[in-house]
């Protein structure tokens, strides 16, 4: 009898230590350092330029080439204010890889090289003389040169308008969250996600914000990188809003209403001073292009018979 009882205390301390072990190992402490190593993971991708690649890269021709010329093109001297002016532009435009610079400078030379050849080989079809293809080959190399200039700042003026945009709505999601009893941590993990899953601008931002967060950044300094990097005026105050409030202890929905209220509100009288700009932006295509055809048609008639009675 003993021993009976004996084995079944043994089975059920076997049983009893199995599942603790499958418990441990699927649930337990070591978890929350694979959720800090896959932060961590986010984030070195997201520094390398590689937050939304999925897919393996290709040895194409335009690949092997634009190799080539990185292997050759310098790497501009970022220490310098227009260094610093380019890297500032580059991370406003989305582009956060410690290699962007020199990318968009490789890009640049061989854009400007493309166009002053190809208007070059156009004024040779055309049969103009030496000189002429030469001032050619100089015209596309400066525009050559110009138009990634010009589309990186568009794309970033593009970004920070559609940041400022979502910035009200990505507020509201966070005073759900804060609401329901989450962290703001927490509420901007979740609300990153989401926002990123929306294919929205910001999300990818807070999901930096996020990871920086994980890997040993406090609130206010991510959101500080938050401010600099996307070079947002709203998100500025927002930043040292939500600062102060986790130093002084006060809640933060509160303040993440109001400053939601203050965000609509610029928006609105934003959007009231380009409707009163339109007033006065609509007066030059009038004066140049409707008044000389309704002067044509009005006077027009008019002019004629005149000149026809002087002739006659």
């Amino acid at each position: 009898m003993s021993s009976t009882l004996f084995i079944a205390v043994s089975v059920f301390c076997l049983l009893g230590a199995g599942g603790m072990a499958i418990y441990v190992a699927l649930y337990g402490s070591h978890r929350v350092l694979e959720e800090r190593f896959a932060d961590l993971a986010i984030k070195m991708r997201a520094s390398q330029g590689a937050f939304d690649e999925d897919q393996p890269h290709d040895e194409s021709l335009g690949r092997m080439l634009f190799k080539w010329a990185s292997a050759r093109v310098p790497a501009p001297n970022l220490d310098t204010p227009s260094g610093e002016k380019l890297s500032d532009t580059l991370t406003q435009a989305g582009f956060i890889g410690s290699s962007a610079a020199h990318a968009f400078q490789v890009f640049r030379v061989m854009a400007a090289l493309a166009v002053a050849l190809l208007m070059a080989f156009g004024a040779i079809l055309l049969g103009k003389p030496f000189g002429s293809i030469i001032l050619f080959g100089m015209i596309g190399l400066l525009f050559g040169a110009f138009i990634p200039t010009y589309y990186l700042k568009r794309r970033a003026r593009t970004r920070q308008l559609a940041i400022a945009t979502q910035l009200s709505d990505v507020l509201d999601l966070l005073v759900v969250c804060v609401e329901a009893g989450l962290g703001l941590f927490e509420a901007i993990k979740v609300v990153g996600t989401e926002s990123e899953r929306q294919k929205q601008e910001i999300g990818r931002e807070l999901s930096l914000v996020a990871s920086e967060i994980s890997a040993g950044a406090s609130l206010g300094q991510a959101l500080r990188n938050l401010a600099d990097r996307t070079a947002v005026e709203d998100i500025k105050p927002l930043a040292a809003t939500l600062i102060q409030s986790e130093q002084l202890g006060a809640q933060i929905a509160p303040a993440l209403i109001a400053s939601s209220d203050a965000l609509r509100t610029r928006r609105r009288l934003r959007a009231e001073e380009a409707a009163q700009k339109t007033t006065i932006k609509i007066l030059f295509p009038l004066v140049l292009f409707v008044l000389p055809a309704m002067l044509m048609v009005i006077v027009g008639p008019a002019v004629i018979q005149i000149i026809k009675t002087v002739a006659g």
